[in-house]
């Protein structure tokens, strides 16, 4: 999954709940304050209702108290009115059969205990109701002009609670508004949704921009464009990390340049130092070797068994030397070639498999070339070394396998070409994969000819192209080596 897709997810997930929860947030709170607003309206329409319902209380006179019920529904449209006594129990109720009932309900105790007009919304039948409360008191008037003047006014207190008025004012024009209310309200937030949406997905997509920027300068130093150098837009946190990383690949760059001249100044001191010795033993092992063949060619009747042994060693240990300072001069002058061409791999292994033919002949291996041979820019003389190392080193560790056998392929696989030569020999234990590389390694299972520089000369040529070279096997089961190189440009 992109990061754009994820981001995108993220900002509908984010705008989905917010949205959901202000709507519901929103019903709830118009919901509380049109509950409000009806039961404040029944309470105002019924705060003038005759005085006379004080003395229909204390008598109570039901026929007056339904008139006087009759025209509180007549003033709030309320769907049913009654009053109550201290007590919950009923005095006058629009629907008769309530008449005489005491309510225990936690709804009427709570209306009983209100010392001021109060509302709750309830659930009646098929409906939702708004039951408003007005508790009801009698009123103590001055009897004395005394009275009047210490009280300063004609009332002088409420002193007992006569009982309660209940009304239950129907909600359904309140739902309707509601309803238009929050249809409204979705509306609303869904087209500010879209638009915060669309400034999102724009300003998401310059973020993404500026990252992929960034990644694309990640991606050339690991390739080794080093100083490679990004764009920094702004002095946000992005443009921050813009610099920081220009300034990485300015240092790394240097890094690289300067360990580059080291590397190259040690790795040619080493290469003449090698090459040198090498020139130099050469001489005197040819001369060694020369006079160890004449003295078995003129004087071996002057030697006994014993004498011509030891020649002989003599000899196979020139040889032997030989052949080492040949494959150090070798090792030497590999980088030494820098003039990368198209190389039509499949031809060099031909070419290999042609120079050495009659060893595969003599020892019936048979060998496979795949068709899949990616074609490449390379040094040809490397690429033959290589592959000549690594095909007769498969040759020289068959061992007794009744059917030798060795294959080599390669393909191509984004910016590699990977290669690889297979055979169904002795094979080399996984302790040992990373030790075959270093020079001199050889194996003592076999004695083989070599001086196991072959696969010293395989890695070198992978290190200096930035390549990879490694080994799959096992001890008994044959072994696979697999090298990849990155793919140059023609230019």
């Amino acid at each position: 999954m992109t990061l754009r897709t994820k981001f995108l997810i993220f900002i509908i997930s984010i705008a989905l709940l917010s949205g959901g929860a202000s709507i519901l947030l929103s019903k709830r709170g118009v919901h509380s304050i049109l509950v409000g607003e009806v039961a404040k309206r029944g309470i105002l329409k019924t705060t003038d209702l005759p005085g006379e319902i004080v003395l229909a209380f204390k008598e109570e006179d039901e026929d007056l108290l339904l008139a006087f019920l009759q025209e509180a529904m007549e003033r709030t449209g309320a769907l049913y009115a009654g009053v109550l006594d201290e007590r919950g129990r009923v005095l006058a109720h629009t629907n008769v059969v309530e008449k005489g009932k005491v309510y225990q309900d936690p709804v009427t105790q709570e209306a009983l205990r209100l010392t001021q007009p109060g509302h709750r919304e309830i659930q009646m039948g098929d409906q939702r109701v708004v039951d408003v409360s007005l508790p009801v008191w009698s009123v103590q008037a001055a009897s004395t002009e005394e009275e009047f003047l210490s009280f300063g006014g004609k009332e002088l207190k409420e002193t007992t609670r006569l009982g309660t008025l209940r009304l239950g004012l129907s909600m359904a024009e309140m739902m309707e508004t509601e309803k238009r209310i929050t249809l409204q309200m979705s509306w609303i937030l869904a087209m500010t949704g879209l638009i915060a949406l669309g400034i999102s997905l724009v300003s998401m997509r310059k973020v993404l921009r500026r990252v992929r920027i960034l990644v694309e300068g990640t991606e050339k130093i690991g390739r080794g464009e080093y100083g490679a150098m990004v764009q920094a837009f702004s002095n946000d946190e992005l443009g921050v990390l813009a610099r920081s990383f220009n300034q990485m690949s300015e240092e790394l760059d240097q890094a690289h340049t300067h360990l580059e001249k080291e590397v190259k100044l040690r790795t040619q001191e080493l290469e003449s130092v090698i090459y040198t010795i090498s020139h130099d033993l050469k001489s005197p092992v040819v001369s060694m070797q020369g006079m160890a063949s004449i003295l078995m060619e003129d004087y071996a009747d002057r030697f006994d068994e014993k004498g011509k042994h030891y020649l002989r060693r003599v000899i196979d240990n020139a040889d032997y030397m030989e052949q080492m300072i040949m494959d150090l001069l070798a090792l030497s002058r590999v980088g030494a070639q820098k003039g990368a061409e198209p190389v039509e791999v499949r031809s060099v292994v031909e070419r290999v498999l042609e120079i050495h033919q009659e060893r595969f002949a003599r020892k019936g291996i048979e060998i496979v070339i795949h068709p899949t041979f990616p074609n490449f820019l390379f040094d040809r003389t490397q690429i033959t070394e290589l592959f000549q190392n690594l095909i007769t080193n498969a040759a020289k560790f068959m061992g007794d396998q009744p059917f030798p056998r060795i294959e080599i392929g390669g393909r191509e696989s984004g910016e590699w070409v990977e290669f690889y030569v297979k055979d169904n020999g002795i094979g080399i234990d996984p302790d040992y994969h990373d030790r075959i590389f270093g020079v001199f390694q050889r194996l003592k299972d076999l004695d083989v000819d070599g001086t196991g520089v072959g696969l010293t000369i395989v890695k070198k040529v992978v290190d200096l192209a930035h390549g990879k070279v490694w080994i799959e096997s096992r001890k008994g089961e044959g072994s696979t080596f697999f090298v990849r190189f990155p793919k140059l440009e023609e230019t």
